[in-house]
């Protein structure tokens, strides 16, 4: 979701830690079973969330490959 955004958002490289925050929220948006977190977060399509990530491809062989089989 970071490397290949929709529109025309900009592309992040991100590494694992710093993508952990995206992943988080990717899973209570789209999964079913964490709408009451969800719900409790107060969290929807309008909503805006800072997530902040303090590192990039700290191995770019790994980050490439990652985002090839992606």
């Amino acid at each position: 979701m970071l490397a290949s955004p929709l529109g025309s958002d900009r592309a992040i490289i991100s590494g694992e830690s710093g993508a952990a925050g995206m992943g988080a929220l990717a899973a209570i948006m789209l999964d079913e079973e964490l709408g009451e977190l969800r719900d409790e977060l107060g969290l929807d399509e309008k909503s805006h969330v800072l997530i902040i990530s303090t590192e990039g491809d700290t191995d770019p062989k790994r980050y490439r490959k990652i985002i090839a089989d992606a």
